[in-house]
């Protein structure tokens, strides 16, 4: 009798094909969730050239080539959500011959890691500059010569070249290239009215960036830490997110970027008040939902002609009045800031004319709110609107009196209407789960908040809830097996949630009358 491993082959062959098929049930699993994606991809989107069917074909490529990547898209689907959307905010592109972003596993999250190459974009994009030049300057390089603050330093080097291991610190191992001892980087701007602005990062400032970094402090698992796989990479991309802060100009875009690959992507300081992962795209989203919002209105509120900060030097206008005080959040005119603003709605005190009365073409509309523009009242509507959709609710709370022309009285309502906005969601999805008996759907609001004392005091607030109604549940179920209602009537007194005492009123006279 002889012996056949046929049986055994076509076992194997079995496996390999059922191996095949999981494989390409779970990319198109992960293909079907992003082609979802797709209205909210065209709103977030920064730049009518993104097109959302292009980064799909670059993102199911990248899919595709990794099946870790695959897997984790699958078991944390958020993350990936949250990665694709923010690749619209941004502006850039996952195309690989662009190099500007990719879509990377980190920490069992999908991670939107952008390149040095995609913040220099994104910096050029928003206007801060016109072009970028970041260089690793070398003990060994032929002259370096720096030349202040306004000038390009004369740096000449063989850029052949080899830059050998990245060493920082004295702890770091690793063998010299051909430049010698790294010494830093200088980061030169080349700023929109032709003029150079240079910052110079050390060795040190690089080192303490690394340092607490998330990924670089798991000792365990550093070697898959970005600054060991791509050392001179992070250092670029390092050197730039250090001194992109340091020019003038808007960068909530960029900004929003770096704290997000700072804090998500593990790749140096984390922000104090940081935006979870689930609700990075949605902050991303916000910062340029308020720039919006703030030119809905530009054709009818002419810009104000205030003290103008440009490219970092400040332009006195003589004929513009100081700001009125808060102290008078009454109805008031504006005066002209010059004859090109002639209706510039700047919060300044009027000179009255002899009469008393001012010029009608002064007047400016004001709501039904004291000291609010209407103008203003149907800005901060919008804003409100929106942090609903978004729940980026600190995010607008922080940057009011910075990303809009608000006086006192405006900031001070718009905080009150968009913390009154938050309370009554909160508010409406813990009714939600107390009538569905199932609080996934308020810890799931409370979780997509931005960290902040409203996150911790409505967790709190939710888990009392929520032990309340549980201990009442298991009353009601023993008074109905009983039909006895009066222990669950007592302690239907101390309940403290209106909504769920109602709600347990009604089980009780519904059950007593059955």
């Amino acid at each position: 009798m002889s012996y056949s491993n046929n049986a055994r082959r076509a076992y194997d062959n079995n496996n390999a094909k059922r191996a095949n098929t999981d494989i390409t049930v779970r990319v198109d699993t992960v293909t079907r969730h992003m082609m979802t994606l797709g209205s909210q991809f065209e709103k977030a989107a920064m730049h009518p050239h993104i097109s959302f069917q292009r980064e799909c074909v670059f993102a199911k490529h990248i899919i595709n080539n990794s099946d870790y990547l695959t897997g984790i898209a699958l078991t944390n689907p958020r993350s990936f959500e949250t990665a694709f959307l923010q690749l619209a905010s941004s502006g850039l592109t996952l195309d690989p011959a662009q190099k500007q972003a990719y879509l990377v596993p980190r920490n069992n999250r999908v991670i939107l890691d952008v390149s040095y190459l995609g913040l220099i974009k994104m910096a050029t994009d928003e206007g801060l500059c016109q072009d970028i030049v970041a260089e690793l300057v070398f003990e060994n390089d032929a002259v370096f010569k720096p030349q202040g603050r306004r000038n390009s330093p004369i740096h000449e080097f063989d850029p052949f070249a080899s830059k050998g291991d990245l060493i920082l610190t004295v702890t770091d191992k690793g063998t010299l290239g051909a430049r010698g001892n790294f010494r830093g980087v200088y980061v030169d701007f080349l700023m929109r009215d032709g003029r150079n602005l240079v910052y110079f990062v050390t060795v040190e400032d690089l080192a303490a960036a690394r340092a607490v970094s998330e990924s670089w402090k798991k000792v365990d698992k550093r070697a898959l830490s970005p600054w060991t796989t791509f050392p001179w990479k992070m250092v670029l991309k390092s050197a730039l997110k250090q001194t992109v802060h340091l020019i003038p100009g808007n960068r909530t875009r960029i900004s929003a970027v770096i704290d997000y690959l700072n804090t998500y992507g593990e790749e140096g300081f984390k922000s104090s008040a940081h935006v979870p992962v689930e609700a990075a795209a949605a902050e991303m989203a916000q910062r340029q939902a308020a720039q919006a919002a703030n030119n809905d209105v530009a054709s009818s509120q002419p810009i104000v002609a205030d003290d103008s900060v440009i490219e970092g030097e400040i332009v006195a206008h003589d004929d513009v009045a100081p700001p009125a005080q808060s102290a008078q959040p009454v109805e008031k005119a504006s005066q002209p800031a010059s004859q090109e603003a002639q209706s510039a709605p700047v919060d300044v005190q009027p000179k009255s004319d002899a009469g008393g009365s001012q010029p009608e073409e002064l007047q400016v509309p004001m709501s039904e709110i004291p000291g609010v523009r209407q103008s203003s009242f149907k800005r901060i509507a919008k804003l409100v609107t929106r942090a609903e959709k978004t729940l980026a609710y600190e995010t607008m709370i922080a940057e009011l009196k910075d990303a809009f022309s608000f006086n006192d009285s405006e900031l001070a309502y718009a905080k009150r209407q968009l913390e009154q906005s938050r309370r009554d969601l909160l508010s409406t999805k813990v009714s939600e789960s107390v009538h569905m008996c199932d609080f996934g759907i308020a810890n799931d609001f409370v979780n997509r908040l931005a960290d902040g004392e409203f996150k911790a005091s409505a967790a709190q607030w939710v888990s009392s809830v929520e032990a309340e109604t549980n201990s009442m549940q298991v009353l009601y179920s023993q008074a109905l097996q009983s039909g006895q209602f009066d222990e669950l009537e007592s302690a239907l007194n101390s309940v403290k949630h209106k909504g769920l005492k109602e709600m347990l009123c009604n089980l009780i006279s519904t059950a007593k009358a059955a």
